[in-house]
């Protein structure tokens, strides 16, 4: 039987959720396209969604008081807002930002996983999906199809100090007086030389893959993050390597293989799934 697969705009997606009660999360999301509106005029748009999923078919019933979607839609806006842990991908590639969250299930929905794609944060696109699409789907996420990593790996090691210096306020003057303080191998100068100006040409921005889990606060905190470069030359992962927690982190900076990018993904995917389906 084939999944569902639902489209809808950036402003079909905030009526479908402000009509859910969650009215916060769509002003999170329409308010930074659209900035600060009058009630008249953010009734307009409202209203012009709500138009737009009528015409798609994907509401029943629009009244007053009440609207109801069709049961597809709506499976995936409860799974949605009840969702408390989710694995989220974030692109930015060829001028184009695209942000990838599967969201784990909760209760009666653990164990099912909700894929949401958000291109340009205005086309949404919602539809189920389970761990054993994860790893293809993120690396296609991130590499184009067209693309081909090194063969062999490279790969060097920060303290958290380090890296802190290394990205705060970097600059090719700063990197060299860095290069010159610390005492490092000519290899290990060289590929911090080439991820420092890799990382400096992509204007110190970086795609990341984390697990961002909802506990008492409003906002999510991060379990667990990939740092992620993509370049010419290097797709450069970065995290950290140090098992115990109330350790210094230990920063590892590689130059990836699709073997070891594939097996961070991995690792990545089992620590997210593991937990909702052992529930």
């Amino acid at each position: 039987m084939d999944k569902p697969l639902i489209t809808l705009s950036i402003e079909e997606f905030g009526f479908a959720l402000a009509s859910m009660g969650a009215e916060d999360v769509a002003a999170g999301l329409l308010k930074p396209m659209y900035g600060e509106l009058s009630e008249r005029e953010w009734e307009l748009i409202l209203q012009a969604a709500s138009h737009s999923l009528l015409s798609k078919g994907l509401i029943v019933s629009l009244e007053e008081n009440e609207i109801e979607f069709v049961p597809d839609l709506l499976d995936m806006l409860i799974h949605f807002a009840r969702s408390r842990s989710m694995l989220r991908g974030y692109s930015h590639m060829g001028g184009q930002e695209k942000v990838l969250t599967i969201h784990a299930g909760e209760d009666e929905q653990a164990g099912h996983y909700l894929y949401h794609l958000a291109v340009d944060q205005r086309i949404h696109l919602f539809t189920w999906t389970e761990p054993s699409e994860w790893e293809e789907e993120l690396y296609r996420f991130y590499i184009r199809q067209d693309r081909s990593l090194p063969t062999v790996s490279a790969k060097f090691r920060l303290s958290e100090a380090r890296w802190n210096a290394l990205t705060e306020n970097p600059s090719e003057s700063a990197v060299r007086r860095l290069l010159e303080e610390w005492t490092i191998t000519e290899q290990e100068q060289q590929q911090i030389s080439n991820w420092s100006a890799a990382f400096l040409d992509a204007g110190k921005s970086l795609d990341n893959l984390s697990i961002l889990n909802y506990g008492d606060e409003e906002m999510p905190t991060s379990e667990q993050m990939l740092l992620l470069l993509n370049t010419e030359h290097c797709f450069w992962s970065i995290h950290n390597v140090q098992p115990d927690q109330k350790a210094e982190p230990v920063i590892e900076i590689e130059c990836s293989t699709e073997h070891t990018l594939r097996k961070q993904l991995r690792d990545m995917i089992g620590s997210f799934a593991a937990p909702s389906l052992q529930r």
